[in-house]
């Protein structure tokens, strides 16, 4: 794995009180104190301590899907991810991926290779470190399904490898929710289901065109909102029973094509989505007796 050396000149990679808004696919939330996009894992190792000596909070953001930050934006250091890590590449039997590449491009190499499995990742628009931290997933499947191990660096400039049991993966969890600080930097998957690479990209291509037919095409939301309970309805259907589709709350509405998606529909506030999704909660529980779990996360709050 990649050595710990610390760039002398790290802090030169931040940038103080940068807008978060347009890093995220709600296209909602205040600024962050600081912002720095890591070139590699040194510069990773290197922010990461500076942030512990220093005693600020610290974020992980992706491409900005499945998170929600709040108006008044993030404390201490976000590292910004979408372009960092990318590394790919095949290993034997196993396709080894950067936290930062995106799960459609993991899942077209993977197909380029001539293998299945990982056609479910193609119309999730994440990365494979958050894809990892949440366990993600889509059709029946999720990355628990592929995943071999993972490599996770922490602030004491340790590098821990875990596997499956160790992340303890669950429905849209893991135990690396306990666990804010830590960073997924690489994971390995298994090539276990040799197929047709046309095949493969075919059946890609078909399951996206019918994620296209059942979400909205508005693309300033963050995917599902909540969890489907287990041994219930899905979210979208009880949400949808309870009344809510189309309902606004300020720029903040239910779409009316899927239910479990929130949409910005202008300039929609964090505290409008916040309200608008505890609104649901209140009523499903009343109406259904469900409690629906949130699978957004909520920054800084959920990573406190």
């Amino acid at each position: 794995m990649p050595s710990k050396n610390i760039p002398k000149n790290i802090s030169q990679l931040i940038l103080e009180n940068h807008p978060l808004a347009p890093l995220t696919t709600w296209r909602i939330g205040g600024a962050a104190a600081r912002l720095a996009a890591p070139a590699d894992l040194a510069d990773v190792w290197g922010l990461m301590r500076l942030a512990y000596d220093r005693g600020w909070p610290l974020f992980f953001l992706g491409r900005g899907s499945n998170v929600l930050i709040d108006d008044a934006g993030l404390p201490g250091l976000t590292l910004h991810l979408a372009k960092s890590l990318q590394g790919l590449e095949r290993h034997g039997d196993n396709l080894r991926a950067g936290a930062g590449v995106s799960l459609p491009r993991l899942a077209q190499a993977a197909a380029r290779l001539g293998f299945s499995g990982f056609e479910f990742l193609a119309g999730i628009p994440g990365t494979v470190g958050a894809a990892v931290r949440l366990n993600a997933g889509a059709e029946g499947q999720s990355l628990a399904g592929v995943l071999k191990r993972v490599w996770v660096a922490t602030p004491q400039l340790q590098l821990l490898e875990l596997t499956p049991p160790e992340l303890g993966l669950g429905n849209r969890t893991s135990l690396l929710l306990n666990f804010p600080h830590w960073l997924v930097v690489e994971a390995e998957f298994n090539l276990a289901h040799p197929a047709d690479p046309e095949v493969v990209k075919a059946r890609m291509a078909a399951l996206i065109a019918q994620r296209k037919t059942r979400q909205p095409a508005n693309p300033k939301s963050c995917g599902s909102v909540f969890k489907n309970p287990a041994g219930a309805p899905a979210a979208g259907w009880l949400i949808e029973a309870a009344g809510f589709k189309g309902h606004r709350l300020g720029d903040a509405v239910v779409s009316r094509k899927h239910a479990n998606f929130i949409l910005n529909a202008g300039h929609a506030t964090a505290a409008q989505i916040k309200a608008l999704m505890t609104e649901i909660q209140e009523k499903v529980w009343q109406t259904q007796g469900v409690a629906l779990e949130r699978e957004v996360v909520l920054l800084p709050e959920d990573l406190a």
